[in-house]
């Protein structure tokens, strides 16, 4: 999904993974570090690979920023844990280790069969069921999680 959303940042950070891999493989063909390092251009490619990571990073911020503006109680996550949720936002059981960090009283959801969330649980293992289930099926995480907000 983020790779979806971020083609460019994702083409660039499989290049530089390329070049990575491929640096990797020719040093460990070349043992001997100071012939392997004597190569002028081996420089420019890790300036060139630091340039696009910095480019990788600032598209990535600006993203998870973007999720922020929409769902505010992602500001209490990191990038990493939000990054983690995005990631496995199809798979809601991965994204229940979170949802006690954006919200206080509740430590988990409850699914039925058709992955509809049905209850909420607190910390305290009270269950509360909601009025109305909510479908997150088909459903960016933070849409499904304004829904959990408001009920």
């Amino acid at each position: 999904d983020i790779n979806k959303q971020l083609p460019t940042e994702g083409r660039k950070f499989a290049n530089v993974d390329k070049m990575w891999r491929s640096t990797i493989s020719s040093a460990k063909s070349n043992p001997v570090v100071l012939e392997f390092c004597d190569n002028e251009k081996l420089l420019d490619k890790f300036k060139d690979c630091a340039k696009f990571l910095d480019q990788v990073q600032k598209g990535l911020s600006d993203y998870l920023e973007t999720k922020r503006s929409v769902f505010t109680r992602f500001y209490f996550l990191s990038n990493d844990e939000l990054l983690s949720i995005l990631s496995e936002s199809k798979d809601i059981a991965r994204v229940q280790p979170h949802l006690k960090k954006c919200f206080e009283g509740i430590n988990e959801v409850k699914l039925d069969e058709d992955n509809i969330i049905t209850h909420m649980i607190s910390p305290e293992k009270e269950v509360v069921p909601f009025t109305d289930p909510i479908d997150p099926n088909g459903q960016s995480v933070e849409f499904w999680l304004l829904e959990v907000q408001k009920k």
